[in-house]
């Protein structure tokens, strides 16, 4: 599109997935002038009108009837939809090789990455996922709370609304990219209370001090993507920067798929070793807490 210059300038897009663009269509078979929707993946609120063309929104984005077909035949992706334009919310990592993108839910999007999914989304959302894992560091209003992997930001998010003060940390530049995509990831820019790093967490954490933190949720991929993040030497680490009393949340995985168990089994035998005390199963939230 040119405006009074020549020069092309971006079409103005909505984040849409599979459960907003069906409502559309649904209401475009009953006949309706109006639908109430979303321009944000579910954020916030809004009304669509529709056309023989397409809808509209109150900011006077336009999406085609075409576009919302190609959108709701897909219940795998997120994408960014404006006119007849559709693409899909997705980066392949330099870094690691791995393809970084969204998978819609009725909440929050998860992170896929080269196809395994980095949030619970069976019979719960991120959203639920995330204030599980919280849950176990108690109050956190005032604390200082290192958050492991960003990934989405939505632990940071959570965090910085419970009132702490969060340090997040990712490790790559593809999974950033897709988090500034992600209408539900826009509270971790911008936000004084969250101050994210890039970089290899295993590096970052040894340039903290003793005792810096309060709590810790560590949120690690799964061991095949990141076995160092569960290593004896990464939890000395953890022990060290967490003040006495502090606690710790580690995230794990389903505590009963073998998979799991056998995971948790090792984890908790490292972490004690490293110095970790009070070690609890934490069947709700998947993981086990401990206290420094």
């Amino acid at each position: 599109m040119n405006d009074e210059t020549g020069e092309c300038q971006p079409i103005p897009m909505v984040v849409f997935c599979h459960l907003q663009a069906e409502a559309l269509l649904e209401a475009r078979e009953r006949g309706d002038g109006d639908c109430a929707s979303s321009a944000d993946l579910g954020v916030s609120p809004s009304v669509a009108t529709l056309s023989s063309v397409g809808v509209t929104f109150p900011d006077g984005v336009g999406v085609t009837w075409s576009a919302l077909e190609r959108v709701a035949a897909d219940g795998k992706g997120c994408f960014e939809v404006g006119g007849d334009e559709v693409e899909r919310i997705q980066q392949m990592s330099e870094r690691s090789g791995r393809l970084a993108s969204l998978y819609p839910t009725p909440g929050p999007p998860a992170l896929l990455l080269s196809g395994t999914l980095m949030h619970r989304v069976k019979g719960i959302d991120p959203g639920e996922d995330t204030r599980r894992k919280l849950t176990p560091l108690g109050r956190l209003k005032g604390a200082r709370l290192l958050d492991t992997a960003t990934g989405l930001g939505y632990t940071a998010i959570e965090g910085a609304h419970r009132g702490a003060r969060v340090v997040t940390v990712e490790w790559d530049p593809a999974v950033e990219s897709t988090a500034r995509r992600n209408p539900w990831s826009a509270k971790l820019f911008g936000n004084a209370a969250i101050e994210r790093r890039s970089g290899d967490i295993v590096e970052e954490v040894t340039a903290f001090d003793d005792d810096v933190f309060d709590a810790v949720l560590h949120d690690p991929p799964v061991t095949e993507l990141a076995g160092d993040l569960y290593g004896g030497e990464f939890y000395r680490q953890l022990y060290r920067v967490l003040r006495r009393r502090g606690r710790l949340f580690h995230y794990i995985g389903n505590p009963n798929s073998p998979s799991g168990a056998r995971v948790l089994r090792g984890v908790r035998r490292r972490l004690g070793e490293a110095g970790f005390i009070d070690l609890r199963s934490q069947p709700e939230a998947y993981g086990v807490s401990a206290r420094a």
